[in-house]
């Protein structure tokens, strides 16, 4: 077996086992380390596969993305000790809608997009993305990367609990 293979097969059980520990565990916490496991050894494969790009892309965004669910799933999750509270239908319907939409947008530019002819050679995209990302779109990306926070702020300011002694 070449180191090549080797690193294959150690990045694809590394990601076995991560997304198994990602939907077995009980506890939210070992689920989000699992996921972020799982990612990185999705990540190793796309580094043996050749895909240098696509694997430190998948990286920074997942494992970034890992931790702000880190802290959405340990600050904002209810405690396990206390009895679950009751699902709002409304709520339900309404994030049902939403992901309804969401799905049809995303299939609305799937099926427009201008893909390539199989066994055609494909174009070297992801250097442009790249490029474009860090010149063009800079300033929207750092945007978008500020609302997330700001986000995730308001979202621990209104799901934390206050006491009655706090007032309010």
């Amino acid at each position: 077996m070449t180191w090549g293979g080797a690193v294959f097969a150690i990045s694809t059980v590394t990601a076995l086992l991560g997304a198994l520990a990602a939907v077995g565990m009980r506890n939210i916490f070992h689920n989000i380390l699992g996921f972020a496991v799982a990612m990185l050894g999705v990540s190793g494969i796309f580094l043996t596969l050749g895909a240098d790009f696509l694997a430190f892309v998948f990286v920074l965004v997942y494992v970034g993305a890992v931790a702000i669910a880190m802290v959405y799933a340990v600050m904002l999750s209810q405690p396990l000790d206390l009895p679950p509270r009751p699902r709002s239908v409304p709520k339900i319907l309404g994030a049902a809608l939403l992901g309804a939409g969401g799905a049809a947008a995303i299939w609305g530019v799937f099926r427009s997009a201008p893909w390539n002819a199989p066994g055609a050679p494909l174009k070297d995209a992801a250097a442009a993305a790249g490029f474009r990302f860090l010149t063009d779109y800079v300033l929207a990306f750092e945007l978008i990367s500020v609302l997330l926070v700001v986000a995730m702020m308001g979202a621990v300011m209104i799901a934390r609990r206050r006491t009655p002694a706090e007032g309010r």
